[in-house]
C-alpha cells in the first residue's frame, strides 16, 4: 500500500512540474488583451519599449477611432465639426484608441494600422503600480485619475514614436 501512494505521489509530483504557470508579466499580457475592445491573434511584448505590445489581426478591425494620427505624430480628434470623417482606415494614417480601465487603473493607447486589408499595430499601456503586478516596471501614480489627464497624455505622446516609424515605413 505504501508503495502505491509512493507512486501516486511521485506521479502528482512530476505532473506539477511538467506544468508551467504563467509568469507575472504573461498574466499582466493576458489582462491587456481583455482590455482591448476588438479581438486580436497575437499580442507580444515589444523588447525594448517598457509596456509596449505589439498585436495583429487577420482581418480589418473597423471600430472607429478616437483619435487619428498623422506620419509626423500630430493627432487630431477623429469625430468633428470641421473636418469630414471616413469610416474606412485610410493606410497613411494611424487610428488610435484610449481605454481606461478605472478598477485596475490602466490606461491604454490603442494605435492600429492598416496594410493589405488586415490590421496591425502597438498597445501602450499605462499602469499604476498594484500589489498583483508590482513588479512590472510601470509608474507609480494612479494613471486612471481624471486630474492627472495631462501627464497621461504627456506619457502617450513619448511612447508612440514606435507607431509613427511604422507609418512612415510603410508609406515610403
Amino acid at each position: 500500500m505504501n508503495r502505491v501512494l509512493f507512486f501516486i505521489s511521485m506521479a502528482f509530483t512530476l505532473c506539477s512540474c511538467a506544468v508551467q504557470r504563467p509568469t507575472t508579466s504573461e498574466e499582466f499580457a493576458k489582462d491587456v488583451q481583455k482590455d482591448i475592445p476588438f479581438k486580436v491573434n497575437e499580442l507580444k511584448a515589444v523588447s525594448g519599449h517598457d509596456n509596449t505590445y505589439s498585436f495583429r489581426s487577420d482581418e480589418y478591425i473597423s471600430l472607429l477611432p478616437d483619435y487619428e494620427v498623422d506620419s509626423e505624430g500630430a493627432s487630431m480628434i477623429y469625430q468633428t465639426t470641421f473636418a469630414p470623417t471616413h469610416h474606412t482606415q485610410p493606410t497613411n494614417v494611424i487610428w488610435r484608441n484610449i481605454v481606461i480601465n478605472k478598477r485596475d487603473k490602466r490606461v491604454l493607447c490603442i494605435d492600429r494600422l492598416v496594410q493589405n486589408g488586415k490590421t496591425f499595430g502597438y498597445v501602450y499601456v499605462l499602469q499604476s503600480e498594484t500589489a498583483h503586478y508590482s513588479d512590472s516596471g510601470t509608474f507609480h501614480w494612479d494613471v486612471s485619475n481624471p486630474r492627472l489627464l495631462l501627464n497621461v497624455s504627456d506619457a502617450i505622446e513619448g511612447m508612440s514614436e514606435l507607431s509613427v516609424e511604422t507609418l512612415n515605413t510603410l508609406t515610403k
